[in-house]
């Protein structure tokens, strides 16, 4: 491998998804020019109903599931613009677990205003509106 292939390869970026922007939901087309990478699990955060949408906040003990895509930086800013990022909620680098037991580092989108407990979404209830 040339040191621009090594390079390139530490170029990848991974975004775990668990809302609208999943593959069954109506955001995904958002994700067309991505690589699907597969379904991952996220521990130590809840799942919110916030409103038509979903929102995680760190919850230790619960599990979000979603999904993995590799993403380009273009991609990325697009979405950062969808989900209202710094206002809205906040890209945020997490480990999630893929379904074949590796971990990997990805980015997410962490809800930023304050969760309604009765909203919480059980793991066995997941993903958002399978």
């Amino acid at each position: 491998m040339s040191e621009y292939d090594n390079k390139k390869e530490k170029l990848k970026q991974y975004l775990f998804v668990y809302g609208s922007l999943l593959s069954h939901n109506s955001r995904n087309y958002l994700l067309k020019d991505s690589k699907f990478i597969g379904k991952a699990i996220l521990e130590n955060y809840g799942l919110y109903k916030i409103s038509w949408y979903p929102g995680i906040v760190s919850k230790e003990g619960s599990k979000v599931v979603g999904e993995v895509y590799e993403v380009d930086d273009v991609t990325l800013e697009k979405i950062d613009n969808f989900e209202g990022e710094g206002e809205l909620y906040k890209r945020e680098r997490v480990i999630v677990n893929l379904e074949k037991g590796e971990k990997i580092e990805a980015w997410t989108y962490v809800y930023l205003n304050e969760v309604k407990e009765e909203n919480f979404i059980p793991f066995e209830n997941q993903p958002w509106r399978d």
